[in-house]
């Protein structure tokens, strides 16, 4: 018979000279340590040799030049000289990153707080209403026994969780009475906390504006206001207190914090699964290379910055892993099949450094699929040379070089979401929406003669929208003007699906020529009829006679919709992308109703 004794219960729970005197003369010989805690725990590694003259044989014990084999009395004594200290306790990865927890009451695991939330027990303490909370009356619940904190625009009440909290209650206060997002990002941005504090939630975090009407020195009484927008934007009325995100908190503008992917690794029979841990909503770019067998390279492009991790695995795996990402927690994970099903002892080795030297980051593409979409637009699709993987971050685009008549010609494009086209677009490959100009060299390669005998090289994910920007808004207008759009279809698809601080609106106003021009409109359409929260406006600026859409160029008038509160999609946060001229003057218009640079983004090729 083994028994098996862990390190936490062994210290807090069974009482050393209880184990030596009453215990150990039954299993003392056969007692298991875990290599694992072993090798992170100083006084463990104290144990090994006394543990290793128990597993002596027995010719052992009769050879003259060793020592007679301890008794079981013997074992006791030297198993109590290191364990008179306490033993400094660590939670393992695979990475060998602790992270430190605190001892937990008896009825107070995770399945008990499980247990706790679907007993039907009020643990927001509101009685099943949800009401808007403003950071004053956030403030004011800063106690042990009183305690609201907010993470991404959600304040919860976290009263019951304090007992609960793996960190320790000291820990959990340090977020309480304010906005925690910042906090919560830093420690474990990956966890579920949605779930897992979902019968906590109080309510919204909203900041209170009340506009006057015709006063231009117009204020709230609130602290949590901000100044009214100027003469070109009127409110018909005075905006209710609980119905609209106008500003974030300050700190969602904080300086950026350099992040470092965390690794962690997990596997099964059958299949390894790569874990990097970023940071929430920092939107990483990715890719994945296989370069044999048991050799991948990992490379993760955040903030202008590549992380390089090269893997030399094992054993043998199948190519191409699966991917799975996700923006909102910055978690990346890389599923690889086992060549030969079994259970690894170590994923292997890892070679880890970071570079901002990117020139040499370039990818050699073919287009394998090509089909016109209008007269001059076309969509594509584009495989590597290598067995690569890439994921681009929301918002980003990427320079496409090509040698053309001798010479080495450029331009940016942006790749657009699979569910965008009706072309199917393998794992490996990626989709484009082109437009080609009479006079575009690089255009005109893309789009014309022979697919497979255009080869050409894509760079790095290059650009400057930071996704962080709109954790605290809600509310959202985009204007985009001809393939414009291509940035907008990642960023739309990822509002919509956005689970913290959920999207209540979006506006989306997209201008083209004429009708024939309008790129996506099936899919644009599909997801409009299939979300209240989404608004899309066409409108056309040389309309042919049949045509019963909105007719002309981006206006004031135009801007003015965006931000009329009598309406149900006002926007507090807009993104544009267009030509030079379209960008220019929607800048001028939405800095006219009273826009800030922090309630806006342009997009430039």
């Amino acid at each position: 018979m083994y028994i098996v004794v862990s390190v936490i219960n062994f210290q807090l729970y069974c009482p050393v000279s209880h184990i030596i005197h009453c215990c150990m003369p039954m299993f003392a010989s056969q007692l298991l340590v875990s290599t694992k805690m072993a090798s992170k725990t100083p006084n463990l590694l104290e144990l090994k040799p006394a543990l290793n003259n128990q597993s002596k044989t027995n010719a052992d014990e009769t050879s003259p030049s060793r020592s007679p084999r301890s008794s079981p009395t013997q074992i006791g004594k030297q198993l109590l000289k290191p364990l008179q200290k306490p033993l400094q306790l660590f939670s393992s990865s695979a990475t060998g990153n602790p992270r430190n927890k605190c001892a937990l009451k008896p009825g107070h695991s995770l399945m008990d707080w499980i247990r706790l939330g679907s007993s039907g027990c009020d643990l927001a303490g509101t009685g099943g209403v949800v009401s808007a909370v403003s950071h004053k009356e956030l403030a004011k619940n800063c106690k042990c026994d009183d305690a609201w904190l907010a993470i991404r625009g959600k304040v919860y009440n976290v009263t019951r969780y304090m007992d609960f909290h793996p960190g320790g209650t000291d820990e959990l206060m340090k977020g309480v009475g304010k906005d925690a997002t910042k906090i919560f990002d830093e420690v474990h941005a990956w966890v579920n906390y949605e779930q897992l504090l979902g019968k906590c939630y109080v309510g919204p975090l909203r900041n209170i504006a009340t506009i006057s009407i015709g006063d231009d020195n117009a204020s709230s009484t609130n602290t949590d206001s901000f100044k009214a927008p100027p003469d070109s934007f009127k409110a018909p009325h005075t905006v209710a207190t609980n119905q609209l995100t106008l500003k974030p908190p300050t700190n969602a503008m904080s300086e950026p914090i350099e992040v470092i992917p965390r690794f962690d690794w997990i596997q099964k029979t059958t299949d390894l699964t790569v874990i990097f841990y970023t940071k929430s909503m920092c939107n990483p770019g990715f890719s994945v290379e296989c370069m044999g067998e048991c050799e991948v390279v990992v490379r993760i492009f955040i903030d202008r910055v590549m992380h390089f991790c090269s893997f030399q695995f094992t054993h043998p795996v199948v190519w191409p892993c699966s991917i799975k990402m996700s923006s909102e927690t910055g978690k990346i994970e890389l599923c690889f099949t086992k060549a030969a099903p079994a259970l690894w002892t170590s994923f292997g080795l890892l070679d880890r450094r970071k570079t901002t030297e990117l020139t040499n980051c370039f990818v050699e593409y073919d287009v394998i699929t090509r089909v016109q979409i209008s007269h001059d637009s076309y969509a594509i699709i584009i495989k590597p040379k290598q067995n690569i993987l890439q994921h681009f971050p929301i918002g980003y685009h990427i320079s496409v070089t090509a040698k053309i008549d001798g010479s080495e010609t450029s331009r940016s494009y942006t790749p657009v979401p699979t569910s965008y086209l009706t072309l199917p677009c393998p794992s490996s490959c990626i989709p484009f929406l082109i437009k080609s100009y009479p006079t575009g060299i690089l255009s005109k390669f893309l789009t014309t003669g022979d697919p497979l005998a255009n080869s050409f090289f894509l760079s790095y994910p290059k650009g400057n929208f930071v996704l962080q920007h709109l954790s605290n808004f809600n509310r959202f207008g985009i204007l985009a003007a001809g393939s414009g759009i291509t940035p907008m279809l990642s960023l739309l698809d990822y509002l919509l699906k956005r689970t913290s601080n959920k999207v209540e609106a979006i506006n989306f106003c997209y201008f083209n020529k004429v009708e024939e021009n309008i790129w996506c409109r099936e899919r644009l359409d599909l997801l409009a009829e299939g979300n209240e929260r989404l608004k899309i406006t066409y409108y056309l600026s040389e309309p042919s006679p049949s045509w019963t859409g909105r007719t002309g160029h981006i206006t004031s008038d135009v801007i003015k919709t965006l931000i009329d509160p009598s309406t149900a999609n006002i926007s507090t946060f807009c993104c544009v992308c267009g030509p030079q001229p379209f960008n220019e003057l929607a800048l001028e218009f939405l800095q006219g109703a009273g826009f800030q640079s922090s309630d806006l983004h342009i997009f430039h090729g």
